[in-house]
């Protein structure tokens, strides 16, 4: 698994989770927020890893925003648990039930439903963790 360190340390994904999908009060809102998180890490992924010597054309430059390669979901999902975790939602299980049971059905198959699909994921991936069995290994 690649470790995508960023110098952004993803602080606006959290902070979309946190205040839109956090403190926000209508369901459309928060599950707009979540897909405008999930997009947000796509593009900073993007900025922060710029394509290297692969102009095609002299004189091309790279810019931030050309990514060197697809962000796919096996990197996508451990930044998005990052967020989430430092989003710091209030009943974050409760809340990922609510917006699967208000969620309409039709939004289910397209991105909306895709990126739910990731919440719930790292929702549960947080909720299943286990964090007695290295708390000996902890520094502090």
């Amino acid at each position: 698994m690649l470790l995508h360190l960023s110098v952004t340390e993803w602080d606006t994904v959290s902070r979309i989770l946190s205040q839109r999908v956090g403190r926000s009060t209508l369901p459309c809102v928060k599950l707009r927020a979540i897909v405008d998180a999930a997009k947000e890490i796509v593009r900073l992924h993007a900025w922060e890893h710029p394509r290297e010597g692969m102009n095609d054309a002299p004189g091309e430059q790279n810019y931030p925003g050309q990514a060197s390669c697809s962000l796919g979901a096996d990197e996508f999902l451990p930044i998005f648990i990052f967020s989430v975790v430092r989003a710091e939602l209030d009943r974050p299980f409760a809340l990922c039930m609510l917006l699967k049971t208000l969620c309409e059905p039709s939004k289910r198959i397209g991105e909306i439903g895709y990126y739910l699909a990731s919440f719930e994921a790292a929702i549960e991936h947080v909720r299943e963790l286990d964090l007695t069995e290295d708390s000996d290994k902890i520094p502090w």
